[in-house]
């Protein structure tokens, strides 16, 4: 468990100057995904869990396979299986980073990545899944409320276990305030109210409404987490997913910039964190003297 956790921690990065970046391992704050957690060290589809009578015969069996492989002939219920693998890797994770906050990104990958998983023919195909039910939208859609439920589960089991408030939440994909009241009312709904024991639940800011509205989005929540690669995909409207157009992810560019600033200016004005999530950051010299230049010392990547 810990070798792969240790492979999908997004760990902090410093920017010692405008031209060198350093890569520090287990310091600072971590980024963990639900979604990467899922596939590569649980390989069952969210859905799965709380719609296991829809499988095919086949797909069962091969469910069944898996679970007896991981615990022998000993009974053990599918939702109760999933809680607690992903409760596993996620203390796992925390442990990583000591004292320092471990931030667990909600699911919000579209439909198209999760394909690959055991149990994906239970997902509607989407006609445009980048822009389909991620984030809010899907947590909040009667299908995936279940599955939402045992996300929050083994949180919680996370958090009573490391007995601290390092484990800190990050929601991605909010289009709307909606959906942000929403999310926020969800949470609590599960137990994890913002603000209760210590729990910060910050937004991942993806899309450029993030930008445009932040000052509004800011109240709903505690800090950001720009993820820059996906801001750059919706900003400038690539699709990545398509290989024939050939795009290079251009996080340099004036419009991703231009939102970064009013991100920059929302928080300074108030006492909340704007973390910046970079996997390409070394590929990104302009990026990085700009962030530079406005004393952003540390990036996630």
């Amino acid at each position: 468990m810990t070798t792969q956790t240790q492979l999908i921690l997004a760990t902090t990065a410093v920017l010692r100057n405008a031209q060198q970046l350093t890569t520090i391992s287990n310091q600072g704050i971590g980024l963990v995904s639900l979604d990467d957690l899922i596939a590569t060290s649980i390989g069952i589809h969210p859905l799965v869990f709380a719609q296991q009578s829809m499988l095919s015969e086949v797909t069962q069996q091969a469910l069944q396979q898996k679970i007896a492989d991981q615990y022998g002939q000993q009974t053990v219920a599918l939702a109760e299986y999933y809680v607690s693998m992903l409760t596993e890797l996620l203390v796992s994770a925390a442990r990583q980073q000591g004292t320092a906050p471990l931030k667990v990104q909600l699911i919000g990958a579209d439909s198209n990545a999760r394909q690959q998983l055991l149990g994906a023919e239970l997902e509607t195909v989407e006609v445009n899944p980048q822009l389909g039910l991620r984030g809010a939208s899907f947590f909040a859609d009667v299908n995936y409320k279940p599955s939402f439920s045992l996300q929050c589960e083994a949180i919680k089991r996370a958090r009573a276990t490391l007995g601290g408030e390092n484990i800190e939440l990050v929601v991605p994909f909010v289009r709307t305030f909606s959906e942000a009241a929403t999310m926020i009312d969800l949470l609590a709904e599960q137990g994890l109210c913002r603000g209760a024991n210590g729990l910060k639940v910050h937004m991942l800011c993806c899309v450029p409404a993030n930008a445009l509205l932040a000052e509004t989005f800011i109240h709903y929540f505690d800090g950001f987490v720009v993820d820059v690669e996906q801001l750059a995909q919706f900003a400038l409207g690539q699709d990545f997913d398509n290989s024939s157009l050939n795009y290079r992810i251009d996080t340099q560019n004036d419009a991703v910039i231009q939102l970064l600033k009013m991100l920059f200016a929302v928080v300074g004005s108030t006492a909340k964190d704007c973390d910046i999530y970079c996997r390409s950051i070394e590929q990104s010299p302009r990026l990085q003297r700009w962030l530079h230049d406005h004393e952003i010392t540390s990036v996630i990547c």
